[in-house]
């Protein structure tokens, strides 16, 4: 399988499971199978995540750790190469989107990969911009 690039709503139903649907579970199959990129903002995107999830009592602290610990051994490809603000900026004013979301669009415009996501703004901006939603067996 070549590679894609996954954001925070996709990968989120991988710890939550109330939040699953078929394109997050073949998303999560597909770390096993090839190169599942995110940016380096995804680690504090999900770690957020876990946090938020034990305060609002959707998990315990227990439950949180495991989490983390399950999140840091996924098989994901972690782009640490250093993106321009500026880029960022541009991408997220020109798209109408979060400088979190312009960063996932940046990591598949560079690497020329599909992007899977359940945002519609980002869904929206990725036909704009010209990047490929992935096709994963539903």
């Amino acid at each position: 399988m070549p590679g894609i690039v996954v954001d925070a709503s996709i990968s989120a139903a991988w710890f939550l499971p109330d939040e699953a649907t078929p394109l997050t579970e073949a998303a999560l199959q597909a770390t096993a199978l090839g190169d599942v990129w995110v940016p380096a903002l995804w680690l504090l995107e999900i770690g957020n995540l876990m946090l938020n999830a034990q305060r609002r009592k959707r998990i315990t602290d227990t439950k949180r750790r495991e989490l983390v610990a399950a999140a840091s051994a996924l098989r994901l490809r972690v782009d640490r190469e250093p993106v321009s603000m500026v880029e960022l900026d541009a991408l997220a004013a020109l798209h109408g989107l979060t400088s979190y979301d312009a960063a996932y669009l940046e990591l598949a415009l560079r690497r020329n990969l599909p992007l899977a996501t359940q945002d519609q703004a980002l869904l929206k901006a990725m036909g704009s911009a010209g990047v490929a939603v992935p096709t994963l067996a539903e």
